[in-house]
């Protein structure tokens, strides 16, 4: 094998001779020929090398392998972490260990809904296995797109608007190979229950399939997850206020939903203007002053497309009598806050279509167009996954497939860093939260795109989508001290990100507190040389330092 990079390392060149009398001449390869190393992020990184294992057994020789020659290796699902990264390691000379080949669907129970997925196994490729075989179930769909990790996803704590929302709540039992390569099971498999571990997520004994979510313990070659049955009626609704200043009711009103009708409404997003626009009109760079849209051009934007100061989108599931009830007490709780509220439901976009047919040909394009979008986030909310929400990356920079052509950020040149922060559902809190990021984003370039996303009744997630052109090395370099600009002003006001990117593990791998300590002994017991994903998550150190 020839890699484009030549290893200089004694060590590094002995395990990829060894890995490649393992996994044959194709299964190990350069980065370059894999895509792996580009990132929406920016982020550069060296790469040795890239292990391409086809199950699990190769995967611990692979491990077994790096312990031998202390050689970091880093895994990664499909590589698809648009925004945190995507399939680079946080640092420097890791070898990565691409599980996409480990796609494997097994162990699906129609009438109890469980399902047991690999790490290569994508939205797209379950929702067509259910579909194959008659499951009638919901996949944990995000608006990343067809072609992202389920279980990367999860292991993230990623969310989204279907039932289920928090996705790491759903996984039940995890199996994964341990840095020395033996194999990790819960307790009840180990004790001849290995069905009823994947119908109860807790086991028995000490809870460690946590260790697994957001940390560098072992690599997590099967997961079992809960699936949420397809309801009998799926409808969406839209919201919206004209007046900024009604956010602070607004706020309190969607709590109040949530807790009214948490069996039937369990996620509901708030969107800014400028994040509506960014997906309604191409970016206005000729009125753009430093990249940054001025407030005036915002708001004749706005007022062109009809875009309302908020909006809101969230999703009804129920029988049809419960959605009826649903729609009278959404009708009652959100109707003094809000200008307008409509429902959506495949019926009604269909008969929009028709109604196109009859109109006058750019009306009937503006009225396709808008059922184009409604009915790509619907298909989102009945579990279908689509590239829709993917269009975001490209807003600022990178250049769009060709139609019928995959969307993928990082290899078509988009700029996106994710700041992913908790907000609690409080209206002066959202309001303090929102005059930080359009005091901050501006500042360095960054129009200030908000989507606040209920994770529960108490706390939003919010994803304000740091957009710039990542073939301007200032404009890159300037994103990412949006990011850290954000950080520390969100850390004073008590707004902390959910998950980080690769270039942003320095606030827990740093310092010296007690989690640090801890986790760090964790790791030591199970991987003492650190082979597996350094620095992710997890410090090297006791102490603090290297």
């Amino acid at each position: 094998m020839t890699l484009e990079t030549p290893v200089n390392n004694t060590a590094t060149e002995s395990a990829i001779a060894e890995w490649v009398t393992i996994l044959g001449a194709s299964g190990v390869v350069a980065a370059g020929e894999t895509g792996v190393g580009a990132s929406t992020i920016g982020a550069k990184r060296s790469i040795p090398a890239v292990l391409r294992p086809e199950n699990q057994e190769q995967v611990a020789a692979v491990l077994r392998v790096a312990q031998r020659h202390n050689v970091a290796v880093y895994p990664v699902s499909t590589g698809n972490n648009w925004g945190y990264g995507s399939a680079n390691p946080v640092e420097d000379g890791c070898v990565i260990l691409d599980l996409r080949k480990l796609d494997s669907i097994s162990d699906f129970d129609p009438e109890l809904g469980v399902v047991t997925v690999g790490p290569g196994v994508t939205q797209g490729a379950l929702r067509e296995f259910l579909d194959k075989h008659e499951g009638d179930y919901l996949v944990p769909v995000t608006g990343a797109g067809p072609t992202c990790s389920i279980l990367g996803n999860a292991l993230e704590r990623g969310y989204g608007i279907t039932p289920i929302t928090d996705h790491f709540a759903a996984v039940t039992k995890i199996e994964a190979i341990l840095p020395d390569g033996t194999l990790y099971r819960t307790p009840l498999s180990e004790l001849g229950g290995a069905e009823v571990d994947g119908l109860f997520k807790w086991g028995l004994g000490p809870y460690l399939d946590g260790l697994f979510s957001q940390g560098n313990f072992g690599v997590v070659v099967n997961m079992t997850i809960a699936l949420a049955p397809a309801p009998e009626t799926v409808t969406a609704f839209f919201f919206s206020t004209k007046d900024d200043a009604r956010l602070e009711a607004l706020v309190p009103t969607v709590r109040a939903v949530l807790r009214a009708l948490g069996g039937s409404v369990v996620a509901i997003n708030l969107l800014n203007n400028q994040r509506m626009l960014s997906m309604m009109t191409p970016f206005p760079e000729d009125k753009a002053i430093d990249g940054v849209l001025p407030a005036e051009e915002v708001e004749i934007l706005a007022r062109s497309h009809g875009v309302p100061a908020w909006s809101g989108v969230g999703a009804i599931y129920a029988s049809r009598e419960v959605a009826r009830a649903a729609r009278r007490t959404l009708r009652r709780l959100l109707g003094p806050v809000t200008d307008r509220l409509v429902f959506i439901n495949r019926q009604r976009i269909n008969m929009a279509r028709t109604f196109a047919r009859v109109l006058p040909e750019k009306l009937a394009t503006r009225v396709n167009g808008m059922a184009d979008t409604l009915s790509g986030a619907l298909e989102i909310m009945h579990g279908t996954p689509n590239d829709v929400a993917l269009a975001l990356a490209y807003w600022r920079s990178g250049t769009l497939p060709a139609p019928g052509k995959p969307k993928n950020p990082a290899r078509d040149g988009c700029g996106l860093i994710w700041f992913a922060p908790l907000v609690p559902i409080r209206g002066k809190d959202v309001r303090r939260y929102v005059d930080m990021i359009e005091r901050i984003c501006p500042q360095f370039g960054v129009n200030p795109l908000i989507t606040l996303t209920t994770i529960n009744d108490r706390c939003f997630d919010s994803t304000v989508p740091l957009l710039f052109d990542r073939g301007d090395a200032d404009a890159t370099a300037r994103a990412n001290e949006c990011y850290r600009a954000l950080f520390e002003a969100g850390q004073k006001e008590g707004f902390l990100p959910y998950r980080l990117n690769i270039d942003a593990m320095g606030i827990l791998t740093t310092g010296d507190s007690v989690f640090t300590r801890l986790s760090s002994q964790l790791k030591a017991a199970v991987d003492p040389n650190f082979i597996l994903a350094p620095g992710r998550y997890v410090s090297r150190s006791f102490n603090g330092r290297e």
